[in-house]
């Protein structure tokens, strides 16, 4: 195609030629001579209608410019310029646009895909949506074009329309796995929670919601769909139990993942860069050994006349010893809360260290560290000529390991269970090893209304601001318990929300039973509960379990006493633990004693300088023990009994309004 410049060309813009080729168009002037190839065009050029004459008008990336042309066919030149630049762009389009279509296809409009689909058309659309395509074009470009132009102006109902279509066709395809993966059908809620796949997922699950079966069936559909493979696929529980279970259960449903506890993650990151396993240190597990370490620790220390100085001054300081006193009595009380202290700050010390967070904390309690330092220091010494190591080195090591990238996850898929109990530094394990792929995903399960392990460090924020801590995602709730009925899901549900900072969640009932799920009942004696199990086993025909429930260990039947009670009542299977123990643990009936004013809520206070080194404390009165309280409500499948002292619990009174 060959157009003449007009004279005016010559005049005003300094052009003496041009050429249109199947290369571009060729603009010369009287000091050089430029090709625009089409590919360097964003657009195709267009004839515009001029006072005097024609012009063509030239689009680049950076500018556009035009050129005076003499009178032509303007339609049939218009035709032929678009098809020229048609020729060069039309196959990346077309690429381009089936690349979205497959992905929007076979995945879930998960916050990464969006993002990169919104990236792809608004680069696209530079191109393709700032002109008018000639009408001869559409049948071979029309429908390209509309799906670039309907996913570059999604709003968010398009996008909420696109997500629920996807996953209404997923409910379909895979019907009949979710009916049959576990040993009851799952719930549409439960099913929607496995075929939603973002990068980072929380799913809210209350207690007896069904939560293993929904990480389970996750794997499962993961597998079937292709999404990820066994070996890509890593599951993490804080006990060894549910671990445990989770592998059980996987082995049972026939699919294969790693189940892990952070502790066995730690020590396989560590064995497969250090080449042999990490030996653990026997004082890890026991709690006497450490104290017995960290008190010969001090008299040791105390040898030196600067150190015992300054243990003295702190003991009088802040653990009443006598002002008076020049000596150090390491029989005292004093010297054991002390030593009580250093057991506890070793631990957090070490985590708040490797997450380099002690700034705010170290000059505040100069005077309590400058004691504990050197036993910290006797402390890792003493594991170093163990060549041992404790749990928190297992952690921050492996954290070490990950971020140098001596160590490679093959994990792109990591499940994690009783999430609201994540500590910081087993999150920050946690996002260091998706960080180490472009597209991990994250499926977190947990209960902010169960968060009852904040003096272990666990930070409830991490689950009620998950996307602050983790990233845009996707936040979803299980709607249904199995466990027990709509009135003590009512009441334990109002019970624990009466803190603004819990989630509300909407959770129903599967039954609604026959006879009430709370009793209250009269503690006049120390093993009332006795008559209660008695009450029990006059109801039972049939083998039952019982589970009684204390705030401390002090205040349930010894081992003696419970071994007495199994073999009277033969039919019944009776256990005791305390309220942390019985986190996911259910029975038929359990029985709620210890419930004075003077142990529930529990009075005792964190020394000031833990309560520093632990997640910020909530504003709301007894946070915690009302979320205990709530997990000790839950377990009872058929009723819980409530022994009501002669000085109750306010939480006692509380509940019994609403009865």
């Amino acid at each position: 195609m060959q157009f003449t410049v007009h004279t005016l060309s010559r005049i005003m813009d300094g052009v003496s030629a041009m050429a249109i080729s199947a290369k571009g168009i060729s603009i010369e002037t009287k000091s050089v001579k430029k090709l625009y190839t089409w590919q360097s065009q964003s657009q195709p050029p267009v004839i515009l209608n001029g006072k005097i004459t024609p012009k063509i008008q030239v689009f680049t990336a950076d500018a556009s410019f035009k050129v005076r042309i003499q009178t032509c066919n303007i339609e049939l030149a218009q035709f032929e310029l678009q098809k020229l630049w048609l020729s060069s762009h039309v196959n990346k389009l077309k690429q381009s646009i089936l690349k979205l279509e497959s992905l929007l296809e076979k995945r879930y409009l998960s916050h990464s895909l969006l993002s990169a689909a919104q990236r792809m058309t608004s680069e696209l659309a530079q191109y393709w949506l700032t002109w008018s395509l000639d009408k001869r074009f559409e049948p071979h470009l029309g429908q390209t074009r509309f799906t670039l132009e309907e996913v570059h102006h999604w709003q968010q109902q398009d996008i909420d329309e696109f997500r629920e279509a996807f996953i209404k066709k997923q409910l379909h395809d895979f019907e009949a796995y979710f009916d049959s993966v576990s040993a009851q059908p799952l719930t549409i809620a439960q099913r929607r929670a496995c075929v939603v796949v973002d990068e980072r997922q929380l799913l809210l699950a209350g207690a007896g919601t069904g939560k293993t079966s929904v990480m389970i069936a996750k794997v499962g559909y993961l597998l079937a769909s292709k999404i990820a493979q066994s070996s890509q696929i890593l599951m993490l529980a804080y006990g060894k139990d549910a671990a445990d279970e989770m592998h059980q259960r996987l082995k049972y449903a026939q699919l294969d993942a790693t189940c892990r506890t952070f502790h066995s993650l730690g020590t396989f990151i560590l064995t497969e860069v250090e080449g042999r396993a990490p030996v653990l240190s026997n004082m890890s597990n026991s709690e006497q050994q450490k104290r017995q370490f960290i008190h010969e620790t001090l008299v040791s220390l105390c040898q030196d006349q600067e150190f015992k100085t300054r243990f003295l001054t702190l003991l009088k300081s802040e653990f009443k010893l006598v002002k008076s006193d020049t000596e150090i009595d390491f029989a005292s009380p004093s010297v054991s809360r002390a030593v009580r202290l250093f057991c506890e700050l070793i631990g957090l010390y070490k985590q708040a260290a490797s997450l380099g967070s002690m700034q705010h904390i170290e000059g505040q309690y100069e005077s309590v560290l400058a004691v504990f330092r050197p036993v910290l220091t006797e402390y890792q010494l003493y594991l170093a000529n163990e060549q041992s190591i404790d749990y928190d080195d297992m952690i921050s090591r492996a954290i070490k390991y990950v971020k140098s990238g001596q160590f490679r996850s093959p994990w792109v898929h990591i499940l994690v269970d009783e999430f609201q109990d994540i500590s910081p530094v087993r999150a920050e394990l946690v996002k260091v090893l998706l960080a180490q792929h472009p597209r991990s995903h994250l499926f977190a399960v947990g209960d902010d209304w169960q968060s009852i392990y904040r003096f272990s460090g666990a930070d409830l924020t991490l689950t009620t601001h998950f996307a602050q801590h983790f990233g845009p995602s996707t936040v979803m709730q299980l709607d249904k318990t199995f466990r027990y009925g709509q009135d003590l899901l009512d009441l334990a549900s109002d019970f624990v929300c009466q803190n603004p900072q819990q989630i509300v969640k909407q959770v129903r009932a599967q039954r609604v039973p026959d006879e009430p799920s709370v009793l209250i009942t009269p503690e006049v004696s120390e093993n009332s509960f006795t008559f209660v199990i008695k009450k029990i086993a006059g109801n039972s025909a049939r083998n039952m379990s019982v589970m009684i429930l204390a705030r401390y260990h002090k205040q349930l039947p010894s081992k003696e006493a419970l071994l007495l009670l199994n073999e009277q009542y033969t039919h019944l299977n009776i256990s005791a633990m305390t309220f942390h123990a019985a986190k996911g643990k259910e029975a038929d009936y359990t029985i709620l004693t210890g419930l004075d004013s003077d142990s529930v809520p529990a009075k005792r206070q964190n020394d000031e300088i833990i309560d520093a080194f632990l997640p910020k404390m909530e504003a709301y009165p007894d946070a915690e023990e009302r979320r205990l309280f709530y997990v000790a409500l839950t377990r009872a499948k058929r009723q819980t009994y409530i022994m009501s002292p002669k000085k109750p619990s306010h939480f006692i009174a509380e509940i019994s309004t609403q009865l």
